[in-house]
C-alpha cells in the first residue's frame, strides 16, 4: 500500500514539469572547438567535461549536482562518413587518474538521488536573456537529463550526435575528470558489421605552453 500511495508523489517529482526547475538548453559547438577529442577513419568524438557546480549548473538546474557526487561528461560525435554506425554505451568506461575503471549512472537513478536528497533549484522563473543559446523553459528533472543523456542510438551519415555520461565519485572534492580517460570500445558498422575502435579520449587536455618571446 506505501508504494502505491507514492507513486503519485514520484510522479510530481520526477516527470511533472517544476516551475522552479528550469530546462536549459546546451548548444554544440564546432567539433574543432573542444580539444579533448580523437579522429578515427571519418569519426571523431570529443568530450566536454563539467568539472564544477557552476559548469553543471549551465547544463543542469541543479545547484550542487557535482557536489553531490555526479559528475556529467558531454560527449560529442561528428560522423562524418556514409555509413551508419551503432553505438552502445552500456560498456563505455570512464578509467580515472588513479585507475579506477567506472561505468556511467543512468539519469533516471541520478535524479532519483539528487531529488531524493533535496537539490536546490537555481534557475529563474523567466528567461529574458535573447540568446537562443541560454533560453530556458520550465520542466521536470526527469524529462530533462533522460533527454539529454547519451543512451543508445543509431548515427547516420554526416551527422552530429551529443549527449551527457554521468559518473559518480564518493570523493566530490576531487576533480573526477583529472588524469581520466574516456573509452569507447567501438562503432559497429550497421552495413558489414566491422567494428571502428576503440575511442580512448582523455577529458582533460593540458594547456598549450605559451609561446616565448
Amino acid at each position: 500500500m506505501l508504494k502505491i500511495s507514492m507513486l503519485p508523489l514520484l510522479w510530481v517529482l520526477f516527470v511533472v514539469p517544476q516551475a522552479d526547475y528550469q530546462i536549459r538548453n546546451v548548444p554544440v559547438q564546432s567539433i574543432d572547438s573542444y580539444p579533448a577529442r580523437i579522429t578515427l577513419d571519418k569519426v571523431t568524438i570529443a568530450v566536454d567535461p563539467y568539472t564544477t557546480d557552476e559548469k553543471s549548473l549551465t547544463a543542469f538546474d541543479v545547484k550542487d549536482l557535482n557536489s553531490r557526487g555526479y559528475f556529467p561528461l558531454h560527449v560529442i560525435i561528428m560522423n562524418a562518413s556514409s555509413d551508419y554506425l551503432a553505438l552502445k554505451t552500456r560498456n563505455i568506461v570512464l578509467l580515472t587518474g588513479s585507475g579506477q575503471q567506472l561505468y556511467s549512472t543512468p539519469a533516471t537513478l541520478v535524479v532519483e538521488d539528487v531529488i531524493k536528497e533535496g537539490a536546490a533549484f537555481d534557475a529563474p522563473k523567466t528567461n529574458k536573456s535573447n540568446n537562443p543559446a541560454a533560453a530556458t523553459n520550465a520542466g521536470s528533472p526527469l524529462v530533462d537529463f533522460t533527454g539529454k543523456e547519451l543512451i543508445n542510438r543509431l548515427l547516420e551519415p554526416r551527422s552530429i550526435s551529443d549527449g551527457f555520461l554521468f559518473f559518480f565519485t564518493d570523493q566530490p572534492k576531487k576533480n573526477l575528470f583529472a588524469g581520466a580517460r574516456l573509452v569507447i570500445p567501438q562503432l559497429v558498422n550497421e552495413g558489414t558489421n566491422k567494428p571502428l575502435g576503440p575511442f580512448t579520449i582523455p577529458t582533460e587536455v593540458p594547456a598549450s605552453p605559451a609561446p616565448v618571446r
